[in-house]
């Protein structure tokens, strides 16, 4: 199992993200080598919108997260908003995330039949307070939406693209 991601890290990493222009919304794209580092990415780029956070900002939850979708699409809706509710039950900012696994797997059926197979998540993430000193509020980050969301293979990885309701 390997340590959570700092949102900030101290080195590069394989993956990158941006932030979207958008008239209503902000968006987002992550691009990662593989798709567990992709979905860390995501949540990276959606932790930099929604507050500021010092690397000594001070941990107040550290929340297991277990998912479950139909397609890679469905999975990052239910991430990114299940890190979305998180925060706000917690009155918190998204620090960190790591991924345990990310796999496709069968129905509990036939697993032959690949039409019902689904993607699942397994993870964690971290959150600090919102002190107003070590972590501040930047956006408020409302739910991600289905307008342009797409996960997509791409030359030696993945690219994911969200829009999110402020």
């Amino acid at each position: 199992m390997s340590e959570l991601t700092s949102i900030r890290p101290a080195r590069p990493t394989a993956g990158r993200h941006e932030t979207l222009d958008h008239t209503a919304d902000a968006g987002l794209r992550a691009t990662s080598a593989d798709l567990a580092g992709l979905f860390v990415e995501a949540a990276a780029a959606l932790a930099e919108l929604a507050a500021d956070v010092e690397p000594e900002a001070t941990a107040v939850a550290l929340e297991r997260i277990e998912l479950e979708a139909a397609d890679l699409a469905g999975l990052a809706y239910e991430w990114l908003n299940e890190l979305i509710g998180l925060a706000d039950i917690r009155r918190a900012a998204l620090a960190a995330t790591r991924i345990d696994r990310l796999e496709e797997v069968p129905p509990s059926g036939d697993p032959g039949d690949e039409v019902s197979w689904r993607w699942r998540l397994t993870g964690s993430a971290r959150f600090v307070a919102l002190d107003g000193r070590t972590a501040r509020s930047r956006l408020g980050v409302k739910s991600a939406t289905y307008h342009g969301l797409r996960v997509d293979p791409i030359d030696r990885g993945w690219t994911l693209t969200a829009y999110l309701d402020v």
